[in-house]
């Protein structure tokens, strides 16, 4: 199929829109309602023009032809007088085709779903298996209105319209998806054999294939593998039904990020067609979507034949006018951050546990996740970090169950409207977004008041947090966790008891069984990125977290320096946003003073959506520090220094939530 030359790809294509559509039930033509905003035989044009070939023709009714001719100037239309099939319409389209072998044929009300390229497949297979008729089949749960595939064993037969099909034939569900292509010459040769149907009178374009296989001439099909990519518009019920299928469309922009992979993966199984595109494709997210086509980079082209643009929150507020985004606008194209098409569109009619604060997050999401899944709750799953269980960041299950992490940042978490909300604490982070720790409590203060009725807030006994719960509508419950026993958990460090010990309360409220949930938590192995055990290099342990604020830094450094106590650690800190540190810049300080590490390590800046001076802030830190502490420039740079000198350390630990997870492999490709 390769070798077809552009010249070979040539064909015209005659568009049907001539159809009365009476069983819409409506004075306006059939092919001018509109799909997602547009009428759908103009959708049916605009593909075909994305393949352009050489002509296309409309053929109209005399009620639709001036309004088609000002729609779509540049075609050619013609009228059928009567409205007489098919068929008959097919002979006037082909008395505009000009020099050309092939000759495809559309139904201008059916086609507005197909993809360019699935068009172009089909044209290929006519072409190399010199077929006379090409035409596509779908299989249906409900073919009912469409005219049935027939076959003999794995034999072609006909096509039965189901005006004219048989009680057994009524039964097929495989149908004629309204796209053929037909050799110029033969057609004009045979529309002529056409008889009319002695129910209806009309002609049907379907009774060539009967006509072709009669006289041992070549039928091929093409068989659609996505049945999304067609969708049958006769009654007003189809309508809705294809405008609701058309809204399915998403295209992700940012699709690497881990929030928006896990959406991408859930959103697919979910049923919606997604598309999606990133500066850089290949993050540890997209592994698990590979089946979702990601394109590289963003463009306005990616806006084709989609029903909604979702985004991260980070576009709109730093990248306002990139194309993608301004071209969606223009368009009426509806626009979400991630977060808001979660709640909206997957979270609907779910039973939703939603875990929020400042760290904490992941891991007792995951853990949550986890009791649920061995408990048999069959639970939907949005973790901001890779489940090591799961080699993934998400789960799609197919119960009422969907548990997801609530981020404060940008106010996302106010996406979500939770029937049991676990806040694990209120600390101030991001003072790019928020200004106080004043502005957190407000935005904490409003995603409580979400929750639903008769629905709980799951809090240990911070005073912020009992602060926060007097804020919660009079129909929701308040659970304070308590010490819930010894628990022997697999992963490292004493102050994930307390993830534990949210994740065991909400067990509680959903009435699991308790010892299996306990055992379930000690054997859970944790998720990437936090504390996450790399392997040996020259017998030297890495480790890696995602840690970036102060408190977290030292608790999760002082855990493994516990945990390997007695023996040479190593922290390589990547600081994380020019505005953390310097807000911060006190905390810091006090924070990797107080770490039990032999030696600190301080890259450059990681500057994510920010500008600034990515070396000097750094160098500041650095020698605020003191002795142990060393800047070490960028990863590559301190991966030689680390690489140099392996024998004098026994455990390094990378730590920040830029590029620093990349160390690891770094210096393995030194040594």
């Amino acid at each position: 199929m390769n070798s077809i030359s552009k010249k070979d790809l040539k064909f015209a294509a005659v568009v049907l829109a001539a159809g009365k559509g009476v069983r819409m039930k409506s004075s306006l033509s059939k092919i001018l309602h509109h799909i997602a905003g547009k009428p759908m035989i103009l959708r049916t044009i605009e593909i075909l023009k994305r393949i352009t070939p050489s002509q296309i023709i409309l053929v109209a009714s005399p009620d639709s032809a001036k309004t088609l001719k000002k729609l779509v100037p540049d075609c050619n239309t013609v009228i059928q007088p009567r409205p007489l099939g098919t068929a008959d319409a097919i002979k006037y389209g082909l008395k505009l085709v000009k020099e050309t072998q092939s000759v495809a044929v559309l139904y201008g009300d059916d086609s507005a779903f197909y993809k360019p390229e699935t068009i172009l497949k089909v044209f290929r297979l006519h072409q190399v298996s010199k077929a006379r008729i090409t035409f596509v089949t779908v299989h249906k749960e409900d073919p009912s209105g469409l005219g049935r595939i027939i076959r003999k064993g794995n034999r072609l037969i006909a096509i039965v319209e189901e005006k004219d099909a048989s009680t057994a034939q009524k039964k097929i569900n495989e149908v004629n998806a309204s796209l053929y292509f037909f050799d110029k010459n033969w057609l004009l040769q045979n529309l002529t054999k056409i008889k009319p149907s002695p129910v209806s009178g009309e002609l049907y374009i379907t009774d060539l294939i009967a006509i072709a296989i009669g006289d041992n001439q070549k039928v091929e099909t093409f068989q659609l593998k996505d049945e999304n990519e067609w969708q049958s518009v006769n009654t007003k019920e189809e309508l809705l039904t294809a405008n609701l299928k058309f809204q399915k469309r998403i295209h992700i922009m940012g699709i690497g990020g881990a929030g928006a992979a896990a959406v991408a993966g859930i959103a697919k199984t979910y049923g919606f067609t997604v598309s999606g595109c990133d500066l850089d494709p290949s993050s540890p997210y997209t592994k698990a979507i590979t089946q979702i086509r990601i394109k590289k980079g963003h463009g306005s082209s990616h806006l084709e034949d989609i029903g909604m643009l979702v985004v991260s929150p980070a576009v709109l507020k730093l990248d306002p006018q990139n194309k993608e985004v301004l071209g969606a606008k223009k368009l009426g194209i509806p626009i979400y951050t991630w977060q808001e098409f979660q709640g909206k569109f997957l979270q609907k009619d779910k039973f939703v546990i939603a875990i929020a604060g400042a760290y904490g997050k992941s891991t007792t999401t995951a853990m949550i996740s986890k009791i649920l899944e061995e408990a048999g709750f069959d639970p939907t799953c949005e973790v901001g970090a890779t489940v090591l269980d799961w080699q993934r960041n998400f789960r799609v299950g197919g119960s009422k169950y969907y548990i997801c992490e609530a981020d404060e940042y940008n106010d996302n978490f106010l996406s979500y409207y939770p029937n049991i909300a676990v806040v694990l604490n209120i600390d101030w982070d991001h003072p790019d977004y928020f200004k106080s720790k004043d502005q957190v409590f407000n935005s904490y203060k409003k995603f409580v008041s979400q929750i639903k009725n008769k629905g709980y807030l799951v809090i240990n006994n911070d005073p912020q947090l009992v602060k926060l719960s007097k804020c919660v509508s009079a129909g929701v419950n308040v659970v304070k966790i308590s010490d819930l026993g010894l628990l022997n958990l697999s992963i490292i460090g004493d102050f994930r008891r307390e993830n534990a010990n949210m994740t065991l309360t909400v067990a509680k409220i959903l009435g699991l069984n308790f010892k299996k949930a306990k055992r379930s938590i000690e054997l859970f192995k944790g998720t990437a990125r936090r504390l996450e055990y790399k392997g040996e290099i020259n017998s030297v342990k890495f480790y890696d977290d995602y840690a970036v604020q102060p408190y977290t830094i030292l608790t999760t450094a002082n855990a493994l320096c516990e945990k390997f106590k007695g023996q040479r650690v190593a922290l390589v800190f990547e600081p994380h946003t020019f505005s953390r540190v310097r807000i911060f810049f006190e905390d810091f300080i006090k924070s990797l003073k107080n770490v039990k590490v032999n030696k600190i390590f301080i890259t450059n800046v990681y500057a994510a959506r920010e500008k600034g001076d990515k070396v000097k802030l750094a160098k500041e830190l650095t020698k605020a520090i003191g002795h142990r502490a060393k800047f070490s420039g960028s990863l590559g740079s301190t991966a030689k220094h680390l690489t140099a000198n392996l024998n004098q350390f026994d455990v390094i630990l990378s730590m920040g939530a830029g590029d620093v997870y990349k160390l690891w492999d770094l210096v393995r490709k030194e040594v």
